[in-house]
């Protein structure tokens, strides 16, 4: 590791070849590229894709290729964006926290927050998580660029109009990516590969970061040279690297093998035997068109020569005399078992018409689940968005705001992630007047628990202000109501 890092400041093209390569896992990552956007179902033996073969029928002379019936069902694609949605649909909320302050914001904190708007933070995480459950891994790249000031129209500019760090996602598809890490599993090094066109000539690229610089390299005048040797403006890797070793799909994957050929080979079977065939006995005599109303078929009659019976033919359907009942009842098996194993909701509406008006909390059993999935996730994504955070904090104390770093000493972020269930809101209130009623919580802890106020301080503040005008009101009126009707009295008299 060490060695890679001291090759990097005398010699950057040999640190390429020092770079650890995962062939395995480059393999892996096309495959699951394939099945997951591509609809590939070739990755595995025991797929519809390899199982289901088109295959030449009928005789010498009338041969024709018949395709197989090759149905793929998307549960991958159900499983992940599942799961996404139940940990990271709903935009997170950074709440700012400083210490040894009253303060509950300062000038970092809010171009933190700013900086998270303006890359549109929450909607790259959701495509983040997506990656990284089905192909693995994908990384947030930062980058300081320089602001231009004739685009910067309808723009939020924040403390430094000079320069702006900018956030660009690295996928499987556009390059190959490889974190370097020492020992104890600290990232030591990141590079980041890729091909560009320039004319008909494909250039090979290489970027390498460090906690202090970034090394680019090319091979566009023939051979592997360094472009660029700079410092990148963080004072640390500025990449966050989303990874997990299995797709999300893995604990079922074969459940999902099973279904889409069974579904396949029933829709085969269906193909030839579900439509009713019509079985003739004897010599029609004008058959009727198909969009002919009042149908009917008209049979020779014919003399039997022995018995002299009139003798005619007939016409009967030939339909499946058993319905494949064993086959619906493993694609229904089936179904319900990868929706279970994934704590994948089944969301379709069929499920959910018939309800009604539940509570939210019984809306919350119902998706315990996913719930519980997403909380064991939830440390991971925690950690990815506090580094996100931390990243941006290293930019803008290093480069483009370098006074507020003072202020990043006793600055810290909280990620407070939401559901994308209904609201309960209204029984929560409810819950915890009648528990302050009781005297067995107080304003302060209620007001912070439901988490409709940013500002829990300011929120009491304003309550006690609303009770102290009310109590000046009530007193008002005690006051005032006697005398009217001692006016009125008097008048009367």
């Amino acid at each position: 590791m060490e060695d890679i890092l001291e090759v990097l400041k005398t010699d950057p093209v040999k640190a390429i070849e020092l770079l650890p390569t995962d062939v395995e896992l480059k393999s892996r990552i096309d495959l699951l590229i394939a099945e997951f956007n591509e609809q590939n179902r070739k990755t595995r033996p025991n797929q519809v894709g390899l199982i289901q073969q088109d295959k030449v029928v009928g005789q010498e002379g009338n041969k024709k290729l018949q395709k197989a019936v090759k149905i793929p069902a998307s549960f991958q694609n159900k499983i992940v964006t599942t799961s996404t949605a139940f940990e990271v649909g709903e935009p997170v909320t950074i709440i700012p926290q400083i210490f040894n302050s009253k303060e509950k914001e300062n000038d970092l904190t809010k171009e933190v927050q700013r900086l998270w708007k303006v890359n549109r933070i929450d909607s790259l995480v959701k495509k983040a998580t997506i990656l990284k459950k089905s192909e693995l891994q994908c990384a947030m790249l930062c980058y300081i660029q320089p602001i231009e000031k004739e685009k910067i129209f309808n723009k939020l500019i924040g403390l430094n109009a000079k320069k702006e760090i900018k956030v660009q996602l690295l996928q499987n598809k556009n390059g190959n990516m490889t974190p370097v890490f020492d020992s104890t599993g600290d990232m030591q090094a990141f590079a980041w590969d890729f091909t560009t066109k320039k004319g008909t000539k494909s250039v090979k690229h290489y970027w390498i970061y460090t906690s202090e610089k970034v090394y680019k390299m090319s091979d566009e005048l023939g051979t592997m040279q360094v472009d660029k040797r700079d410092t990148h403006g963080f004072n640390k890797i500025p990449v966050v690297l989303f990874k997990q070793d299995k797709p999300e799909w893995y604990v079922v994957q074969e459940m999902i093998d099973r279904i889409e050929v069974s579904m396949s080979k029933l829709g085969a079977s269906n193909d030839y035997s579900g439509h009713p065939i019509l079985k003739l006995f004897g010599t029609v005599q004008g058959a009727p068109s198909k969009d002919e109303d009042g149908k009917a078929l008209r049979f020779d009659m014919v003399e039997d020569e022995d018995s002299g019976k009139i003798q005619h033919g007939d016409a009967k359907f030939l339909t499946h005399d058993n319905a494949p009942a064993s086959v619906k009842m493993e694609l229904d098996r089936l179904e319900k078992y990868i929706y279970s194993l994934s704590s994948t909701p089944d969301l379709s509406l069929e499920n959910l018409k018939g309800i009604g008006d539940i509570s939210g909390k019984a809306i919350r059993l119902m998706f315990m689940d996913a719930i519980i999935k997403s909380k064991m996730n939830e440390g991971e994504n925690r950690t990815n968005l506090e580094r996100i955070i931390n990243v941006f904090i290293s930019g803008i104390v290093t480069t483009t705001a370098t006074r507020l770093k003072s202020a990043a000493n006793n600055t810290f972020f909280d990620i407070k992630f939401n559901s994308i269930l209904p609201s309960e809101i209204n029984e929560d209130i409810q819950t915890y007047v009648q528990a302050v009623g009781a005297g067995i919580m107080s304003v302060r802890q209620a007001v912070t628990t439901t988490g409709l106020a940013e500002d829990v301080e300011k929120e009491l503040e304003e309550i006690k202000n609303d009770a102290s005008e009310e109590a000046k009101l009530t007193k008002k009126t005690e006051v005032t109501a006697p005398s009217v009707i001692d006016k009125t009295n008097s008048e009367t008299t």
